[in-house]
């Protein structure tokens, strides 16, 4: 095999796949990348058999052929050549010789006969905006658990209701975080899945400038593709948790704040809240909202910000981290509040968008807290 790339050309590419490769499987082939080059065209893969890629690289093709070669230390030579062309060349005994300038580098590679087998699209699928998928995860991938005692909950569920797609993430304690996007499902036979945060991570990395992403759901793997790369990933098998039964068909209280202020003034005040807990409460109220902590190794911290508007009132203790993760992941100057006491889920979500919610789980208030 022989080919010639330009270094941005070439480095992209390994940058885009290195992230997929099993960089701690007993398997030496799953640290390297498959390089490619035939009908006309060269392709770079990864694998770490729960997740691939494959993309489309820039090239000339001299003579046609394949090798695996170690991405990581591929990447980082290439990432220090100089902006030139990069000539690859395969020699005997599986070796990769690399030329840019002056300099000449030879790498032992392995040979792709081992190398696992990725599946294609094949141009199937139902199409979406690529904007609207990774914000869709955005909104959505903080809120998962990455602890492993529930694996189910280590991923986003994706529930494909007939007129609209439920995307879900839960660590099945703390918070709850949703978003309804266009309708994602194929057959009668698909009624969601579950996409492991891995997985989720790549995505957005990989279709962030995507205009349209391709999804396919083949039983328990999920295909995503656009025209130059295409990922695919194993799904969590599983039931996912009855997340539905946190809806309320009213709240008592609504209450509308500059999102901005609510944050900054969340994590100043929360400095001082007790480092094993991170409790900060909130008094709301049809005029402001008071933020306190009280800590008495620390000290303690208060301050009021104005409400934009509010028809109720209420004393609710959050975990500061868990609010602010929240108000982070909102993406309107305004947001609402939904409560009806101290002990239920608080409801947050942008203001005038009634598809994204979150839930946050209220703490108890010990007395010490409440005065």
């Amino acid at each position: 095999m022989e080919l010639a790339f330009e270094k941005e050309d070439l480095l992209h590419a390994l940058q885009m796949v290195q992230g997929v490769t099993g960089g701690r499987n007993t398997l030496p082939i799953l640290a390297n990348v498959l390089i490619r080059a035939q009908d006309g065209k060269i392709e770079c893969a990864a694998t770490d058999l729960e997740v691939g890629i494959k993309m489309n690289v820039i090239g000339v093709i001299k003579e046609e052929g394949s090798i695996t070669v170690s991405a990581k230390k591929l990447a980082d030579i290439v990432r220090e050549l100089p902006n030139e062309t990069i000539e690859l060349v395969t020699t005997a005994n599986d070796r990769v010789e690399l030329t840019c300038g002056d300099g000449v580098y030879k790498i032992i590679g392995l040979s792709d006969q081992d190398f696992p087998e990725l599946p294609s699209a094949d141009g199937q699928g139902i199409a979406i905006n690529g904007d609207t998928l990774c914000s869709v995860i955005h909104k959505t991938e903080f809120a998962a658990s990455t602890e492993e005692v529930r694996y189910t909950l280590n991923g986003l569920y994706f529930n494909l209701i007939e007129d609209k797609t439920e995307v879900v993430g839960t660590d099945g304690a703390r918070q709850l975080a949703l978003v309804h996007c266009e309708p994602l499902r194929a057959s009668e036979d698909s009624s969601g899945f579950i996409v492991p945060l891995k997985a989720v991570k790549e995505i957005s990395r990989i279709f962030a400038d995507a205009p349209e992403v391709r999804i396919s759901h083949l039983k328990n793997q999920l295909i995503l593709s656009d025209e130059n790369t295409t990922f695919m990933t194993r799904l969590v098998e599983g039931d996912y948790p009855p997340y539905q039964k946190l809806f309320r068909e009213s709240s008592e209280g609504r209450t509308v704040v500059s999102k901005d202020s609510i944050l900054r003034a969340s994590r100043r005040v929360a400095l001082l809240s007790d480092p094993k807990n991170f409790l900060i409460r909130l008094e709301i109220d049809t005029e402001q909202i008071r933020i306190s902590a009280n800590t008495p190794e620390l000290g303690e911290a208060h301050e009021t910000i104005s409400v934009e508007s509010g028809d109720g009132k209420v004393l609710i203790g959050l975990d500061a981290r868990v609010l602010m993760d929240v108000l982070t992941h909102i993406e309107t100057e305004s947001l609402l509040f939904e409560y009806t006491d101290g002990v239920t889920p608080l409801i947050v979500k942008p203001e005038g968008d009634d598809d994204h919610l979150c839930f946050i789980m209220p703490m108890r208030l010990e007395a010490s807290t409440t005065g």
